[in-house]
């Protein structure tokens, strides 16, 4: 999707083309009805920003180079102050900018944005310079309903695909880093990971949502579908968990192959939550066509567009990105792996995005039975010993008697309130005559202070706010 790069109301201020005294404008200018400075300036495509700073004529700039599957192209924002970083991967619709408020900055003509559009890569005033309102053409703006259906989904889960070649990736670590969900390879072929029984622990340990996958080999490569199938058993052994399948090897398969290690794992008591391949492998490799990939459950798509290196939610392109709409199959990916060059725990990892919330991955995982070693919050409490559960009951008790005060048949006779209620004789009473409450009670200080505040200005000849300038110096040296 390309979209405006300012919000509703902006209007073309002036266009590409010649003007007035033989100069070609090789951009388009924005500006709006009661001044442009500071407003936000968004990228019109997904892409990564190659400059974001100082330029000749601009002041500043931010420019984007954006990669071939969303449209190619490269544009250029000037006039603005960035808000962006050279090398950050950006999606369309997201925030870069705001126009520099300061018309020194470009030539003394009220703030505006300069937008140009240079057709393959940064290019000299010319032919490869095109008109951005070709390319805006029904371009929704960043505020507008088209974008509000893809952030609706939300912040994604960021989640990642391991085997013995991140050996020694510490999955608690990916955690705290954001990382929600790991898919674990148990065999490729016949050949059994080493690291599936580490990774697992370590994932489910910090929490992580978990699934195995399997690369499937052709027969033709030396080993049965069946013995693939014991293999990733005998590797899994008591921890079974729900099973991707991994179809890409260069030999070639056929659909029968994938339907049949499906059988073969589903009559082993392992639950299949679809298939994992990408885009020109199931339209073109598979013999007999591109198949219906519904029969196999859910798709996970790897495409992986320019590929660039950074934290996964920098290098993400966006809930908006054509990739989540390209059905494969006949389906649409519910599991995205977008990248290969994620930094996550110091590693270089396969990266892979979800549009939804944890509990919906869960189905997807594991059809809506409790993963093994992943209490969910409805029986947290269970998962607690007796004495523990009294403690946090305690303590529950506790934090509302210091918010709220304790109840009147707690209080010494002679502190007892007839208004009832609970309170703190301490901190005076309402007037209803209830005691206050800890946020009554700060919130009457507040008053007082401002009360105070007020009557010594009054009493000083000077202000509220240079009372408290005075007050933050003489601190500060203290």
């Amino acid at each position: 999707m390309t979209v405006m790069p300012v919000e509703a109301g902006f209007y073309v201020t002036s266009g590409f083309g010649p003007r007035e005294g033989g100069e070609f404008h090789y951009g388009t200018d924005f500006g709006r009805d009661g001044g442009s400075g500071n407003h936000l300036v968004f990228a019109i495509r997904p892409g990564t920003v190659q400059y974001a700073g100082q330029a000749a004529g601009f002041g500043e700039w931010v420019t984007i180079d954006h990669p071939a599957d969303v449209g190619g192209g490269y544009s250029v924002y000037g006039h603005v102050i960035p808000e962006v970083v050279a090398g950050q991967w950006v999606g369309e619709g997201q925030r870069i900018a705001r126009i520099n408020p300061n018309p020194a900055t470009n030539g003394g003509f009220p703030p505006h944005l300069h937008l140009e559009f240079h057709r393959f890569v940064w290019a000299p005033p010319g032919p490869d310079r095109i008109d951005p309102m070709s390319i805006l053409a029904g371009a929704p703006y960043p505020d507008s309903g088209a974008l509000a259906a893809a952030a609706s989904f939300g912040d994604p889960l960021f989640g990642v695909d391991v085997s013995e070649h991140q050996d020694g990736i510490s999955l608690q670590q990916a955690a705290r880093e954001g990382i929600s969900f790991a898919i674990i390879r148990t065999t490729d072929g016949t050949y059994r990971d080493r690291c599936y029984r580490s990774h697992l622990e370590d994932a489910e340990a910090a929490g992580m949502l978990t699934a195995a996958y399997h690369y499937l080999r052709n027969p033709s490569e030396g080993t049965s579908i069946q013995e693939q199938v014991n293999a990733s058993l005998a590797v899994m052994g008591d921890a079974i968990r729900p099973m991707w399948l991994d179809v890409e090897t260069e030999a070639g398969l056929s659909v029968e192959h994938v339907r049949a290690v499906k059988q073969c794992f589903e009559a082993a008591g392992v639950r299949v939550c679809g298939v994992y391949s990408y885009v020109p492998y199931w339209e073109r490799r598979i013999t007999g066509g591109e198949p219906d990939s519904n029969e196999f459950g859910a798709l996970w798509v790897a495409a992986y567009g320019q590929n660039p290196h950074g934290a996964p939610s920098l290098i993400y392109p966006g809930n908006s990105h054509p990739q989540w709409d390209y059905p494969l199959g006949n389906q649409k990916p519910q599991i995205w792996q977008y990248g290969s060059n994620a930094l996550v725990a110091g590693f270089a990892v396969d990266i892979n995005a979800f549009r939804g919330n944890r509990d919906e991955l869960r189905t997807i995982f594991y059809g809506g039975v409790t993963p093994p070693n992943q209490p969910t919050k409805e029986d947290f409490l269970m998962a607690l010993t007796d004495a523990e559960q009294r403690e946090l009951l305690h303590l529950t008790r506790d934090i509302a008697t210091q918010l709220q005060g304790p109840r009147q048949e707690d209080l010494p006779d002679g502190q007892k309130n007839p208004a009832g209620g609970r309170g703190w004789p301490q901190l005076g009473a309402t007037p209803t005559g209830q005691y206050h409450t800890l946020v009554d009670g700060l919130s009457e200080t507040q008053a007082d202070v401002k009360a105070l505040l007020a009557w010594a200005a009054a009493q000083s000849g000077t202000t509220i706010e240079a009372i408290k300038n005075h007050y933050a110096t003489t601190q500060e040296g203290k």
